[in-house]
């Protein structure tokens, strides 16, 4: 007859050991390691993408201050140079000063001629008044809103944003600073654009100035 050895089992609550306790052993600290490393893989890939969505804002806020200060002072040029444009029996340059940022300014240029009509009021020729659309108009800073305003005297609507800084000097033809409308020859405009977010690698905000001498049409 043939005996069947059967080994013998480990006692009850005795460990394992050797070459299986070895290999299980190996297989959590790998894992623990594995997973270690994919943390830190992860925190590295998204510490790069915040970095680069900051950079991403940070260089949209800076073309949208360039954009601003540039359109800022186009606007704000193009209405200087009609002041006082054929504003007839008028006895100043049609500039009125109201504060350190704040001007009104006045040109006769529609109204009437061979293009008016009375469904178009605001097209032709001067017509000696400046009560027509674009005839009165005032620039003005908002330092609250970092806006600057300009539009018809009653209601000035904003033009450009992120605007810190904004300056006008006026300067008569013998080049002195004057505050007397009728002996404005020259406005000297200065903005500055700031930007709201700062650098995400300086942790400065970018600054922009920029500034323009507008000499006054002459008179007719």
């Amino acid at each position: 007859m043939i005996r069947v050895r059967h080994a013998a089992r480990p006692p009850k609550g005795a460990t394992i050991s050797g070459q299986a306790a070895v290999e299980q052993g190996f297989s959590l600290l790998e894992f623990m390691l594995s997973s270690l490393i994919l943390l830190i893989i992860s925190a590295a890939i998204f510490s790069l993408l915040s970095q680069t969505q900051r950079t991403g804002s940070y260089q949209t806020e800076v073309q949208g201050v360039l954009e601003n200060t540039r359109f800022a002072m186009d606007a704000i040029v193009r209405v200087l140079q009609q002041a006082g444009n054929s504003v007839s029996g008028s006895s100043g340059s049609g500039i009125d000063i109201k504060s350190a940022t704040e001007v009104r300014v006045r040109s006769d240029l529609t109204g009437s001629g061979s293009n008016w009509s009375p469904s178009e009021p605001d097209k032709g020729e001067p017509d000696g008044d400046t009560s027509d659309a674009g005839e009165d108009v005032t620039i003005r800073y908002n330092a609250g809103a970092r806006t600057i305003e300009l539009g018809a005297t009653t209601s000035p609507q904003p033009i450009a944003y992120n605007i810190s800084a904004f300056s006008m000097q006026y300067y008569d033809d013998s080049g002195f600073i004057t505050n007397i409308g009728g002996n404005i020859y020259k406005v000297r405009v200065s903005l500055t654009g700031t930007s709201s977010y700062p650098d995400p690698q300086t942790g400065k905000v970018f600054s922009m100035q920029i500034s323009s001498d507008v000499t006054l049409l002459p008179r007719r």
